[in-house]
């Protein structure tokens, strides 16, 4: 289990298609998620179809 604790911006920059690897990590490491920043990710307001399916597979 990982010790790094990752924010909303983070989250939401993962969906963007040039973060492959950013999302690598976060698959790769499993770091920690306040629930603020699931409530802010979720809340996003330019949040994509297929965005809300990578925030599915991270929460």
């Amino acid at each position: 289990m990982s010790t790094d604790l990752i924010d909303s911006n983070l989250i939401i920059y993962a969906t963007q298609p040039n973060h492959e690897n950013l999302r690598q990590y976060i698959a790769d490491n499993a770091p920690a998620v306040a629930v603020i920043s699931k409530i802010e990710t979720l809340g996003y307001h330019k949040l994509s179809s297929e965005g809300k399916k990578i925030f599915g597979r991270i929460f």
